[in-house]
Parts: structure tokens; C-alpha cells; sequence
């Protein structure tokens, strides 16, 4: 075999060896986790959920005030590719900044490149703490 020849095929096998680990990298699969928290929305880095279309973050979870008596929570790292994700307000949606992926509330797909949705917790509320759970 000629020495161009061996250079093409090797490339040829290195390139077919890699393809499925670029392809598989836009994949981001989501594992189901288990929460169990409370917050007290008096302290300063919850009191944006006083306000309706308030917003915060914790332990891996976004939490939203919907309207005057409903809270979401949601993974907040979106399944597409891990990227943290907001709520917006205005739209009622949570939206991926890196790829445009929107979820409603709920963390069913709107639109965008997720395929999957993101995990949603049950909030309950007792005066101002707030419970999160799986």
C-alpha cells in the first residue's frame, strides 16, 4: 500500500470513530433528581419571589411566582445542553439563553432545540417559607 493511500484510510477510520461523539454532544440528557428544601422569601436573595413574575434560583431548582397564589419549579439547567436557564415573565416561559430553547412552566418544551422536558417540583406555601420537593 502506498503511503497516501494508509494516510486516507487511517484518516478515513479516525474520522468514522469520531463522528458519534460530536453527534451525540448536542444531547444533554437530564437525570431526575430529588429535592427537598424550603425558603424563606423575607430573606434577600428570595424576595423577588414576593412579587409576581418574580424569580429565584436554588439548589439546582428555579423557582417562579406565576401569579398572586401559584409558584413553579423547574431543573434549571436546560436539557439541551445544561445552560442555565430564566423565566421571563412577560411571556410566562423559561428560556435558555445559549440556543433559544423556551418551556413554559411547567418545564414542558415550547419550542427550540430541547427535545426534552425539564423536571418540574411540587411547591407548597406556608406564610412566607416556600417547600420544594421532588
Amino acid at each position: 500500500m502506498e503511503r497516501r493511500g494508509f494516510l486516507k484510510a487511517t484518516c478515513a477510520l479516525c474520522g468514522i470513530a469520531v463522528i458519534p461523539g460530536v453527534l451525540d454532544g448536542c444531547k444533554k440528557t437530564a437525570s431526575k433528581k430529588d429535592v427537598n428544601f424550603t425558603i424563606d422569601m423575607t430573606n434577600s436573595a428570595y424576595t423577588a419571589l414576593q412579587t409576581v413574575g418574580g424569580s429565584a434560583t436554588s439548589n439546582g431548582v428555579l423557582i417562579m411566582r406565576v401569579d398572586t397564589s401559584t409558584f413553579s419549579a423547574v431543573a434549571s439547567s436546560c436539557t439541551h445542553e445544561g445552560c442555565a436557564v430564566g423565566y421571563q415573565s412577560s411571556s410566562k416561559q423559561v428560556v435558555c439563553p445559549c440556543h433559544g430553547g423556551r418551556f413554559d412552566t411547567g418545564g414542558s418544551v415550547v419550542s427550540g432545540p430541547p427535545k426534552t422536558a425539564l423536571q418540574k417540583f411540587n411547591v407548597t406555601q406556608s406564610g412566607n417559607t416556600l417547600s420544594i420537593t421532588s
